[in-house]
C-alpha cells in the first residue's frame, strides 16, 4: 500500500479529504468523518493520519482528531495533545498485520468502538 493508494480508496467511500503539513510532517485530514459505533456513534469528528514515507508501507502509530473526544492525557485511553494544534487529539493505536486501505477504514472504526 502507498500513501497515493489510501487516500484513493478514502476518497472512494466519498470522504473528503485533505492534506495538512505541520513542520515536516505531512497528514491526510479526512473531513467530517462521522464515528460508527462505540459510545461516540454519530459524532462528527476530523480525522487525520501521518503520511509515511517508508517503502514498504508502515502505517503511523497513531491517528488525530478534531475536536477532542475523550478527556486528555489519561493513561488507560493513551490519548495526548496532537502536534497538529491545540485543537486536535493524538490518539496511540498501532495498526495489526500488514496495511491496507481497507485495514485503515477498520483500524479508525476500530479505536472509537473500543472508547
Amino acid at each position: 500500500m502507498t500513501n497515493e493508494e489510501l487516500e484513493a480508496y478514502l476518497e472512494t467511500l466519498g470522504w473528503k479529504l485533505e492534506r495538512r503539513v505541520v513542520s515536516s510532517q505531512t497528514f491526510i485530514v479526512i473531513r467530517n468523518y462521522v464515528i460508527p459505533m462505540g459510545s461516540l456513534a454519530g459524532r462528527i469528528c476530523d480525522v487525520a493520519i501521518e503520511r509515511v514515507s517508508a517503502v514498504p508501507y508502515v502505517a503511523p502509530a497513531a491517528i488525530h482528531t478534531r475536536p477532542a473526544l475523550v478527556p486528555m492525557d489519561t493513561s488507560a485511553l493513551r490519548t495526548m495533545q496532537s502536534a497538529l494544534g491545540p485543537d486536535w487529539q493524538y490518539w496511540s493505536r498501532l495498526v495489526r498485520g500488514q496495511p491496507t486501505p481497507q485495514r485503515m477504514v477498520a483500524h479508525i472504526a476500530t479505536i472509537f468502538s473500543e472508547v
